[in-house]
């Protein structure tokens, strides 16, 4: 009998025990889940420039252009707002894009050439509407720099194929970069000279993507 009672007693205690742990174990884990220390993440929005008050009179203006998915560089394809110090790739701390660089691109582009009036419609490639030019973009720089200065500056730098649908030829291929300083070592201040780098970017293509495009339409 005392040695049935012994073993039920350390049974009840060594179920006593687990039930304490797993308790506590539970209580860690909701209170990890719950509870964080972590920051929350700061959202940025670049905006396009103001958009043309008259429409374009180029041969561009009858034209239908689409806007490809953009190729981007390693490293830069997130929604992290990426700093290079020398060699070194970093992202600041509690502070993102509205999207991926992928898409913010895409997105910015399509609105930018859009409202500029320069083409009859601009639309994302992936709509899958009938266009007959595609602008191909490559995202080799978007990227805040520090270059021997506490101050860093944006730069970014876009490239672009401009595409004639119908036989896949490659008009011409087109670069434009441009670095912003930022007023202060701040991440509005250097939103801010994302946002005035890539409006001069976007204008570059869309004036550059029009002539191109008139100068086809002309000798076709």
């Amino acid at each position: 009998m005392k040695q049935r009672l012994l073993a039920v007693g350390c049974w009840s205690l060594a179920r006593g025990g687990m039930l304490a742990a797993m308790s506590v174990m539970l209580a860690a884990c909701g209170g990890s889940l719950l509870e964080s220390d972590l920051p929350v993440p700061t959202r940025y929005v670049i905006a396009t420039p103001p958009p043309a008050a008259n429409a374009g009179t180029s041969a561009a203006a009858q034209v239908d252009l689409a806007i490809g998915r953009p190729d981007v560089a390693p490293g830069l394809d997130t929604d992290r707002i990426a700093v290079i110090r020398g060699h070194e790739l970093d992202y600041y701390r509690g502070a993102l894009w509205r999207g991926t660089v992928l898409d913010t691109v895409q997105s910015y582009l399509v609105t930018t050439l859009q409202d500029q009036k320069l083409f009859r419609s601009v639309a994302a490639e992936q709509a899958r509407v009938g266009g007959e030019y595609l602008l191909d973009i490559e995202v080799r720089d978007f990227q805040a720099e520090y270059t021997g200065s506490a101050i860093p500056a944006a730069r970014v730098s876009l490239i672009g194929r401009v595409i004639r649908i119908r036989d896949r030829r490659l008009i011409e291929t087109i670069t434009s970069t441009v670095t912003k300083q930022a007023s202060e070592n701040r991440l509005t201040a250097v939103a801010s000279a994302f946002e005035a780098a890539m409006q001069q970017v976007s204008l570059e293509l869309a004036n550059k993507t029009a002539d191109l495009v008139s100068a086809d339409r002309d000798q076709t």
